[in-house]
């Protein structure tokens, strides 16, 4: 019997193989003191499928609905010592629980094993299907300084003359990654405190799933230049969060035009040793595509599944939005 929507009091195991972003330890954590929800299927009073999400309200009273923000990747986690069928039916459960009212936005893997069962019961449930496209290196191939050539190459390969990389914790992540957003004129659309939270977790024990790289120049006193967050599973060794110090005035404080590749480059040789596919976590802007697809020649790409269902007050401010970026040349998200 399917459950009924109930808030988050204890993340549900089920026998599956989830990203690092479904994981309980990381949902828990990512959630943070949003109104977390987490949708129930049980067979014989065992839990074998669940889809989580936060519910907020717009300024406009629309409800919305979609993964902790946190984590990229969501969708319903389907125990896999199921059938077939019964995965199917279990996935169709989980999506008729989801509230009509609300709008819903979810981002899913396209490498899961229940990948094409997904796609098929959220487009049945009325979701429109679209795609993002992220960019991958596996374990064999060739890496970035071997598939470069010229310039690009120079790029990267001469990089670490300049540049010292190194290994920083949470709270010089954080500050760090706070400093840059204010210095572009930005905010935190969430709480840094459960990223703070996050790494420290991922990086605990002798199993660690979060790793931060940071690149500074080789002077003394040198502040950083750029820093990655990566995060992983069994699978894959996800770019998790980027970020760069901003250009400055003075030229001796300039930030090294090139300390993200080099970070990056870095992240892929850490991925090839430990045998896991180095996912850029989406490519969503021209200049992220431009990045892994024309100037670090990525040999993949791969269209994540995005799931859409709108209310109808929803679907008219989405329209009223589009009207206005096309008018102000402005962008938003869900």
């Amino acid at each position: 019997m399917p459950s009924r929507l109930l808030p988050q009091s204890g993340i549900a195991t089920v026998h599956a193989d989830p990203t690092v972003f479904e994981q309980p330890w990381w949902i828990e954590i990512a959630k943070g003191d949003s109104d977390y929800r987490e949708l129930q299927v049980s067979r014989d009073g065992v839990t074998v499928g669940r889809l989580g999400f936060i519910l907020v309200t717009n300024k406009l009273g629309n409800k919305l609905g979609f993964p902790p923000i946190w984590s990229h990747l969501g969708g319903p986690v389907v125990g896999q010592d199921l059938g077939r069928e019964e995965r199917t039916d279990v996935i169709r459960e989980l999506i008729a629980q989801l509230p009509r009212n609300t709008s819903f936005r979810f981002v899913c893997s396209p490498a899961t094993s229940d990948a094409d069962l997904t796609k098929l019961e959220f487009t049945k449930a009325g979701f429109e299907w679209s795609t993002e496209t992220t960019y991958l290196q596996y374990p064999s191939d060739d890496g970035i300084l071997e598939r470069l050539f010229g310039e690009s190459r120079r790029q990267v390969a001469s990089a670490p003359k300049k540049l010292q990389v190194l290994d920083i914790g949470a709270d010089e992540f954080v500050a760090f990654y706070e400093v840059n957003l204010r210095e572009s004129g930005k905010k935190s659309y969430a709480s840094l405190q459960s990223v703070r939270d996050l790494i420290i977790r991922g990086q605990r024990g002798d199993a660690p799933q979060i790793r931060i790289i940071a690149a500074k120049q080789r002077r003394e006193g040198a502040p950083l230049d750029a820093a990655i967050a990566y995060a992983w599973d069994n699978k894959r060794f996800y770019l998790w969060l980027v970020t760069h110090r901003h250009s400055s005035d003075n030229f001796r404080d300039k930030p090294h035009p090139h300390a993200v590749k080099l970070l990056i480059f870095v992240g892929t040789e850490v991925a090839r040793k430990m045998g896991l596919i180095f996912d850029a976590d989406g490519a969503i802007t021209e200049g992220n595509q431009i990045l892994y697809r024309d100037r670090l020649k990525f040999p993949h790409a791969e269209f994540r599944n995005v799931f859409t269902r709108d209310t109808k007050m929803y679907g008219l401010y989405k329209r009223f939005q589009m009207k206005f970026r096309g008018l102000s040349g402005s962008r938003r998200s869900f």
